[in-house]
């Protein structure tokens, strides 16, 4: 016999409430464990521009390379930002070495960019991409100083993006196809650390210094540093504070500690009054009972 439906609301209301002490937060799965597949994420105003503006720049970069070396001017070239090239920095993140070399940035972009400035909000976001970027720049320029040829692409960006989604969504699944066809579903967290891994030992494999995994790495580096940082500002905030407060308690307690001898000297010398009379005060400890006095008022 079928439990009664308000029973059987109960019973899976309970389960839903017992679950969600043993799950993580954020933990999402594919219904019954089931790889899910799917492309793109939501459409925010600022992933929405970046797709816009690395499109235009690159069908711009195909017809100005033509005329002139547009992509060594604009890309990163680290011996170029030795002397002062600096808004290579900037630049290099629009550029882009093929047309598969732009989608896959782009299709990054659009899979993970969406939930991750929809959380942090879009100023945040476009500062996070720029931190992000810029920092892979200046990884590339530091470990490849003097070298002439040029770096490209939104990469170090993206990849601080990815690594913001996995902090902020750690235990999303995202299922990944082996040579196109065989499903791997990873937690986001993994997912980041796979790439991560891959990317370090490509560079560790890799004769000289290969400019493109240091930018990935530098862009999860920054984009972690980043992510944390509200957490460092704080922490620094409360030690500050924490700090002033000690100072504060040890002024208060240096003030009572001189109240309390002032007060004792007071004390003592009108005890003598009292005993002796005015009169039997010494110039020293008359000087003393009137500074007391003074000092006492103050405080």
């Amino acid at each position: 016999m079928a439990p009664p439906v308000n029973g059987l609301k109960r019973h899976l209301g309970y389960h839903k409430m017992a679950m969600s002490w043993i799950e993580p937060p954020h933990y999402e799965l594919a219904r019954f464990g089931a790889p899910s597949f799917g492309i793109g994420g939501r459409m925010t105003p600022l992933v929405r521009a970046l797709l816009l503006v690395n499109a235009g720049v690159f069908v711009l970069q195909i017809f100005a390379d033509r005329f002139f070396p547009f992509t060594h001017w604009f890309g990163l070239v680290p011996a170029e930002v030795a002397r002062g090239a600096v808004w290579q920095l900037f630049t290099y993140m629009f550029l882009h070495g093929g047309m598969w070399h732009l989608l896959f940035n782009m299709l990054a972009l659009f899979m993970f960019g969406g939930e991750v400035e929809s959380e942090l909000g879009t100023n945040r976001f476009g500062a996070l991409y720029l931190v992000a970027g810029v920092g892979a720049g200046l990884c590339s320029v530091i470990l490849g100083w003097g070298v002439g040829t040029p770096v490209i692409g939104a990469s170090g960006a993206v990849f601080g993006i990815l690594i913001a989604y996995a902090m902020l969504f750690p235990y999303r699944p995202i299922t990944l196809l082996i040579f196109l066809v065989l499903p791997l579903t990873l937690q986001a967290r993994w997912f980041v650390a796979l790439f991560g891994a891959v990317e370090l030992l490509t560079l560790l494999s890799t004769p000289g210094v290969g400019l493109a995994q240091v930018a990935h790495l530098g862009g999860l580096l920054f984009g972690w540093a980043f992510m944390r940082a509200p957490k460092w500002i704080e922490g620094v905030r409360d030690a500050a504070e924490r700090r002033e407060r000690a100072r504060a308690g040890r002024s208060a307690a240096r003030l009572a500690d001189d109240r309390r001898r002032i007060q004792d000297d007071v004390d003592h010398l009108l005890d003598k009054i009292s005993r002796e009379g005015m009169d039997k005060l010494t110039a020293e400890e008359r000087r003393r009972l009137v500074d007391a006095s003074e000092r006492l008022k103050k405080l």
